[in-house]
């Protein structure tokens, strides 16, 4: 069920519970341009086990207020107010993608005992890191354009947003239909594909805005250095994917102070959500004081 939770400042912050009683959670962090939908499948499949799960939209997407001059550090301060209220005391972060660099933030909070990184961006700014490698002509395009200001970042975004917007579940499917092991996984493609176009489309139903400020941010210096986390984190990167780069991946692998990384054959940027799902969740879940 979804829920809208005031924050001290007066905003407002859309967040799913699924509902198991426990002092202990998954906080589930969307990727970009998403919303908390996406995480649909993971929350049913938590509660099947017993096991609580937390997703929340970030500021600007769906239902939660802009947050203007919103950071990837600051993001934690929303988290915190979520967790008081829910009365979480213990929890890991799952991050996907654009989530990947809050999930990580959240590492700094002391309620955090780990996080799961799903085909995360790694820091801009890094020094004497090459960023772009191996990333598409387009995503370089974006990023170098989005980089320099708010304004350029929303300008580019307002040519295609509408097209991703309006994207249905089965343009998704008939992607994933192309894999070998989609008999296998049929049925959480399905439901995948439906709640990532449902998740877009609420993100990006009110414009772009929410979309510029996320990407922005992670453009941005995070305001922490991710040497500083140090709870355990896990790094899991599809060999194929094409949003991400594995060199990011492999990046974090190098910097982070408690780090495993988890290169896998065979998967790209979607369908890790998808077929690794129960080994990601598996590896949340140990690290997960219950």
């Amino acid at each position: 069920m979804s829920n809208s939770l005031q924050l001290s400042d007066g905003r407002f912050i859309e967040y799913i519970d699924n509902g198991v009683s426990s002092k202990s959670a998954l906080i589930l962090h969307h990727g970009t341009p998403t919303s908390m939908a996406v995480w649909g499948t993971w929350l049913a499949a938590t509660a099947e086990e017993g096991i609580r799960s937390i997703a929340f939209t970030r500021p600007g997407y769906a239902g939660s207020d802009r947050k203007v001059g919103h950071t990837v550090i600051s993001a934690n301060n929303d988290l915190e107010e979520i967790l008081n209220h829910l009365e979480v005391e213990n929890f890991v972060s799952v991050g996907w993608s654009g989530g990947g660099p809050y999930a990580l933030a959240s590492g700094l909070l002391e309620r955090c005992s780990g996080v799961q990184l799903i085909a995360s961006v790694s820091p801009y700014d890094a020094e004497g890191f090459d960023w772009f490698q191996d990333q598409s002509p387009e995503s370089i395009e974006e990023a170098k354009l989005s980089v320099l200001s708010l304004e350029d970042s929303i300008a580019f975004k307002q040519g295609y947003y509408a097209e991703i917007r309006d994207r249905i579940a089965d343009e998704f499917l008939v992607e994933y239909a192309k894999r070998s092991s989609f008999n296998s996984f049929e049925n959480i493609y399905r439901a995948f594909s439906e709640d990532l176009s449902s998740s877009i489309h609420a993100a990006l139903k009110s414009g772009v805005i929410g979309y510029a400020d996320d990407e922005f941010a992670f453009l941005r210096n995070w305001g922490f250095e991710v040497k500083d986390v140090r709870v355990p984190v896990v790094i899991w990167q599809g060999l194929d994917d094409l949003s991400v780069s594995p060199h990011m991946a492999r990046w974090f692998n190098e910097n982070l102070f408690n780090p495993t990384l988890e290169l896998l054959e065979g998967q790209h940027h979607g369908s890790i959500m998808v077929e690794k799902r129960r080994e990601i969740l598996n590896a949340a879940i140990r690290a997960l004081t219950v």
